[in-house]
């Protein structure tokens, strides 16, 4: 049996080593064979190496990220100790009867469903002054809309669109609780840039701020640069944070200890093939072999089976630098950086981007690549388009010209409102 074990650790730790299998690309229209590569497009620019922000200037940007939006993104070290009763019962949203009828794990919504729903949000027994409680994710798990792990949908057979599904957050996550529904096994906690419920027994809370803040500052940690990596139990995706054990060749997780209070734990450090200490240089030819890694990956809205939405593509791809950026487009759209806001030139102003770039339309947003005989491209986690024969389901991280069709019958070229350079 010892030899049976030692085996299974022996082959864990060599699949660790290699690189992660690229997953199957998925043909659209326009697209050959080659454009399926980041060197198709890296070559055409003249200096893809070059960095674009440093460090330096990158925590610089972030300071700005945070200015433009600072009711959405936040730097948690300067998170307040404490929120008043009417600050807090703003930012906690209660349910209301949708207009149409939703189903609640593919059954029609009972009557009082969200009457319960607004009562374990518990804002009743919020206190004059709430005081925060600062902890970690012990694995990747879902802020949800309301505290509740049912699948919300507009229809009895949707699968993959959950309307209660914020977004996805990884293992070893900082976070702010806030509050505590009334059943107790849920918290209302505050990201860098999201808020939402998490389930109780997804977090461990530090014994103090001081503890919470020493990890969030390790200055030694390495990035995950693979699509997503597995530790354990623990999820990774792109662009997320490992803190190194001081003195040892060994990452440091959180883990929860009997009582629900912050523990960590050691595990091995990850191969070169999928993490690099500190974070990945900010070059546009690192953007893109960063994006290329996705193509292929389904789709997954809110960061459903462990995968990527439109918009935490960006981010995910973003992060692997340190930028630190909104979760959704709307957001990413409004935030600090160079924007060109587009016209009806919008053929000759996409032109004035860069490989890397964002490109946003109202409800998406895609990875500006470049031009190919004369026809702008993206890569993108694209849930359908639109044909004369009826809407196409796409469902995958996609390159795709601009001139497929949303919902509207508008192309997508015609319908992008802002470019975005991060910089």
């Amino acid at each position: 049996m010892k030899k049976l074990r030692l085996l299974i650790v022996m082959l864990n730790l060599v699949l660790l080593a290699l690189p992660a299998i690229a997953a199957e690309p998925y043909m659209m229209p326009n697209v050959t064979p080659v454009m399926l590569s980041e060197n198709f497009w890296l070559a055409k620019l003249q200096s893809p190496d070059k960095i674009i922000m440093d460090n330096k200037q990158i925590g610089e940007f972030n300071q700005k990220v945070i200015a433009s939006l600072p009711d959405t993104v936040y730097d948690l070290r300067q998170y307040p100790k404490q929120l008043s009763k009417d600050k807090l019962q703003n930012l906690i949203a209660v349910p209301k009867q949708p207009e149409d009828t939703e189903y609640v794990n593919g059954k029609q919504a009972a009557t009082g469903y969200y009457k319960a729903l607004e009562a374990n949000c518990n804002k009743q027994a919020i206190a004059p002054v709430a005081t925060m409680r600062w902890a970690f994710t012990v694995k990747r798990t879902n802020i949800r809309t309301y505290p509740t792990n049912d699948f919300i949908a507009d229809r009895s057979d949707d699968s993959e669109f959950d309307n209660f599904q914020e977004t996805a957050i990884d293992s070893a996550e900082p976070v702010v609780i806030l509050h505590q529904s009334a059943s107790r096994d849920w918290y209302y906690v505050q990201t860098y840039n999201y808020r939402g419920w998490l389930p109780a027994k997804d977090l461990a809370i530090a014994a103090n701020r001081q503890q919470w803040l020493e990890y969030i500052d390790s200055k030694e940690f390495l990035t995950v640069t693979a699509r997503r990596l597995v530790i354990g139990d623990a999820v990774f995706a792109m662009g997320a944070k490992l803190p190194l054990a001081s003195g040892k060749k060994a990452i440091k997780l959180p883990a929860r200890g009997s009582k629900g209070e912050l523990t960590f734990t050691l595990a091995a450090q990850p191969s070169e093939y999928q993490v690099v200490c500190g974070y990945l240089p900010y070059t546009r030819a690192n953007v893109l072999k960063q994006v290329f890694k996705m193509q292929g990956e389904r789709y997954g809205w809110g960061g459903m089976h462990n995968s990527w939405d439109c918009s935490s593509l960006i981010l995910d791809v973003y992060r692997s630098f340190g930028l630190k950026l909104p979760r959704n487009a709307d957001e990413q759209e409004r935030a600090a950086g160079q924007a060109i806001k587009f016209s009806s030139e919008r053929a000759s102003q996409i032109a004035n981007l860069q490989p890397g770039d964002a490109v946003y339309m109202p409800g998406h947003v895609m990875m500006y690549l470049g031009e190919h005989d004369g026809q702008p491209y993206a890569i993108h986690s694209l849930g359908g388009h639109s044909t004369p024969q009826g809407r196409i389901s796409v469902m995958h991280v996609v390159v795709s010209d601009l001139s497929i069709k949303n919902r509207s019958g508008k192309t997508f070229l015609d319908a992008l409102t802002t470019g975005k350079q991060f910089q």
